[in-house]
């Protein structure tokens, strides 16, 4: 029997449309498959991003050490809770203080302006920066400590603890001044000459020294209260005998003390043990080095120092009035009350007292170092206007123990601005948006804090003639 062309044609193409049809609805099939998977997988990663990759992608890498995510945001809710304290603090000590003296005008601003400043810092950017920065020097630190094989052992931050909470085990330590006083010199005839017969030669703060602020971080007890020193109770009353013996603060006692502080942190800003003793190492850590750079810089009490009075002014033209005027015999001391800006000594004859390297800005102290006793400068220029210097004094004086301790901060923080500047740093930029910001001011503290920043307005605009605050203390 003959084939039918006609009917084999059509089979060929029947099958050839058949067989088009399967390719292209394995595309699609394919198609939608990788399509539902890239969605699967973009969710997913959103959430992955959110729940951890987020949590250790670095904000900044020092010399190769990278800064996690979550230890900064960590940081950052700890940071956020001590300043809330410090502004309940500023609101109990401005209450103590109204009940004693009442609302006073310069009281008032004096605290407002405190939580004001609280209130800026609480800014995301601010304080996210200010621990970032903070993390930055930690880890420079960490990595100058190994160089000098310094370490923090785990019973040192033990100890560290136990102190915040005022529990010695081995007893309360009795500090001793490590530098012995001596007797401050007598004036000689030349400056008799210059200076009033009761000068000033305590050193006083200049407009122009150079701030340095210390990087230690400090133990908190909680983030809603501090720790508070066992309170002594007595056994007997005095009546019934010479002496009363205080209540033991035991060890059992500051652990419990020492585990509601933990659980505090975890339930309020998931702030673990391992992140409150790792503030403490960075503590220890901070002290070593100061001490060991001291060590490094052979820093000792005896420094050469200069005693100067100043005349300060805004422009050169001023200034060189000025100097005519002293150059022609006029009185130094009625000068600088009449031009001086400097308000903190201009009515004591522009008198700094004493100062050593380091306390003064460059310009400034460049100058009065290199001045002879009783010689004029001509007018030095510093950021904060025009200077005419007079030295009262050079010795090689023995500092205080406060202002030793000072030197040592100053030159420390010189020291690391300085390995500050050679390392290597990476920012992630995008770290503006992951800062948290939590936790947040409470509603009650919170209108207590405008409450006062408001009447300290209101005073303000109707007592503008308060020119000086007040610093008070409770």
């Amino acid at each position: 029997m003959a084939r039918n062309p006609k009917l084999s044609l059509q089979s060929k193409k029947h099958l050839a449309r058949l067989e088009r049809e399967k390719r292209t609805s394995r595309i699609v099939l394919i198609g939608s498959i990788i399509a539902i998977t890239l969605v699967v997988l973009v969710v997913g990663y959103g959430i992955l991003d959110q729940t951890y990759l987020s949590k250790i992608r670095p904000v900044a890498v020092v010399n190769g050490q990278k800064i996690s995510t979550k230890d900064w945001q960590g940081l950052v809710r700890y940071t956020r809770q001590r300043m809330i304290n410090q502004a309940a603090n500023i609101i109990q000590n401005y209450q103590l203080i109204s009940q004693i003296y009442g609302t006073e005008s310069g009281y008032t601003a004096y605290y407002a302006a405190q939580l004001q400043q609280i209130e800026q810092q609480l800014s995301p950017t601010v304080v996210g920066e200010q621990v970032l920065n903070q993390m930055i020097d930690n880890a420079l630190l960490e990595q100058e400590a190994k160089k000098r094989n310094i370490t923090v052992s785990d019973a040192e931050i033990d100890q560290k603890i136990q102190e915040a909470f005022q529990f010695f085990p081995n007893g309360t330590p009795t500090t001793q001044p490590t530098i012995e006083p001596k007797a401050t010199s007598t004036l000689s005839p030349t400056q008799y000459a210059l200076v009033s017969p009761t000068p000033t030669t305590t050193a006083t703060p200049l407009p122009t020294a150079t701030a340095t602020q210390s990087l230690s971080a400090t133990l908190q007890a909680s983030p809603t209260t501090v720790i508070e020193t066992a309170t002594a109770t007595p056994t007997e009353s005095p009546t019934e005998g010479p002496t009363a013996t205080a209540t033991a603060y035991t060890k059992d006692a500051f652990q419990k003390d020492y585990q509601n502080l933990l659980k505090s942190y975890q339930d309020q800003i998931q702030f673990s043990e391992q992140e409150l003793r790792k503030i403490v190492y960075n503590q220890i850590l901070y002290e070593k080095m100061q001490q060991a750079i001291a060590e490094e810089l052979k820093l000792t009490p005896e420094q050469d120092m200069v005693w100067a009075r100043h005349i300060l002014v805004k422009d050169e033209t001023t200034a060189k009035e000025v100097l005519a005027k002293l150059n022609n015999g006029e009185d130094w001391t009625k000068l600088a009350a009449e031009y001086s800006i400097d308000n903190s000594n201009k009515d004591n004859g522009g008198d700094l007292g004493w100062f050593y390297h380091g306390m003064m800005v460059k310009e400034f102290e460049d100058a009065a170092f290199n001045l002879k006793i009783g010689e004029i400068s001509q007018p030095v220029k510093t950021q904060y206007g025009y200077h005419i210097i007079q030295v009262l004094g050079h010795e090689l004086r023995t500092l205080s123990q406060s202002e030793f301790e000072q030197l040592k901060a100053n030159k420390f923080q010189e020291w690391l601005s300085e390995i500050h500047s050679k390392a290597t740093i990476t920012i992630d930029d995008t770290w503006k948006n992951r800062v948290p910001t939590t936790p947040t001011i409470p509603t009650d503290l919170q209108q207590a804090m405008d409450e006062i920043v408001q009447l300290a307005q209101q005073q303000q605009q109707t007592v503008p003639q308060v020119q000086e605050t007040p610093q008070p203390t409770p």
